[in-house]
């Protein structure tokens, strides 16, 4: 691969963050605490932006609650789903939205907690006759319950979330606007590894594809290596380690995705969702191809590439974290005579 190519081979990568960034479309994760009172209500600091809770209710008649401050006028928007997993079979939970100068609408049960001298708007959960993909996730979810409505008066506003008869997962999506914090967005691959588990999957499940295709990897690296006798160095080997950790979470996207169809039905979305897998995928070759080529030519040049892509990795959540972190380090590697034994 000459100069011109490795250049235009960023460039496209570059190209593929961008349309990575436009494509995002999803909720910024808010982790519950303790929140099976008002007191203890998980606080949600900016209602406006995108955000999501993943939870679990341990019974029927136990409640859960949330609480923000809003300013008149300002859009509410609440979202209550929950997981396809076969568990949640059954599970059909609502919610009840209170707050100063709400109207009140339906029946409150005895079991939920409601502040004095507010509005109670309650939303049944209805069963939906499809689940909905999600591309981003990728995953599946059944949407139970929403609404939209201008904030009628500025002050704290709460929401119950709830279960009159047995216990399940349910999510919970506030807000529209999405934001994303540094912090947010580099943390989003720990945020989808506990999706999947809320989802129902173990963690052996979600991590087989990357352990396939390191494994398959390194071993066709090997086999080759000896084949044609071409020596490699630990910059090589580690390079090469880091590009198949990034394809791997090309792979897992993969498959979930075909999971998530599996449970749904195939639409159009799927296509972003192959978007996501190709990028880290994209990413995890080039990195491969520059650690091989700076073996031959020890330039510096391999460096700096392999070096950029761990860090565009880290923002594309490719690897893992342990991806981008081994393709840095190999970056900073000296270089050394190549050995032709494995």
């Amino acid at each position: 691969m000459n100069g011109k190519r490795s250049v235009a081979v960023l460039l496209v990568l570059a190209l593929s963050f961008s349309i990575l960034v436009s494509l995002v479309s999803a909720h910024s994760p808010l982790g519950p605490s303790d929140n099976e009172s008002l007191s203890s209500a998980t606080e949600i600091f900016d209602p406006t932006k995108s955000w999501a809770i993943y939870a679990e209710l341990h019974e029927g008649e136990e409640a859960q609650y949330c609480r923000f401050n809003i300013t008149i006028e300002q859009k509410i928007h609440v979202m209550l789903y929950k997981s396809t997993d076969q568990e949640n079979v059954g599970f059909l939970p609502g919610f009840v939205l209170m707050g100063p100068q709400i109207a009140d609408q339906g029946e409150v049960p005895d079991f939920v907690e409601t502040p004095e001298s507010v509005g109670k708007l309650v939303v049944e959960g209805k069963m939906p006759s499809q689940a909905d993909y999600e591309p981003f996730s990728p995953g599946t979810l059944y949407s139970l319950a929403e609404i939209s409505l201008s904030a009628p008066a500025s002050g704290t506003y709460y929401i119950a979330v709830y279960e009159k008869s047995r216990g399940g997962h349910y999510g919970l999506a506030v807000g529209d606007r999405e934001s994303y914090t540094l912090e947010e967005w580099v943390l989003i691959p720990l945020s989808l590894l506990s999706v999947y588990q809320w989802e129902g999957q173990s963690i052996s499940a979600i991590f087989t594809p990357m352990i396939v295709t390191v494994g398959i990897g390194m071993g066709f690296l090997i086999w080759r290596n000896r084949r044609v006798k071409s020596p490699r160095t630990a910059f090589g080997w580690l390079g090469s380690l880091a590009g198949l950790l990034l394809m791997g979470t090309g792979t897992i996207t993969l498959y979930q995705m075909f999971y998530s169809i599996f449970r749904s039905s195939l639409v159009p979305e799927v296509v972003v969702t192959l978007i996501f897998a190709l990028i880290p995928i994209l990413l995890g070759i080039g990195t491969i191809v520059f650690s091989i080529r700076g073996d031959k030519v020890q330039r510096r040049k391999y460096r700096v590439y392999v070096a950029v892509l761990g860090i565009v990795a880290l923002f594309v959540w490719a690897g893992l974290y342990a991806g981008p972190a081994i393709a840095v380090i190999t970056s900073l590697l000296p270089w050394q005579r190549a050995s032709k034994s494995v």
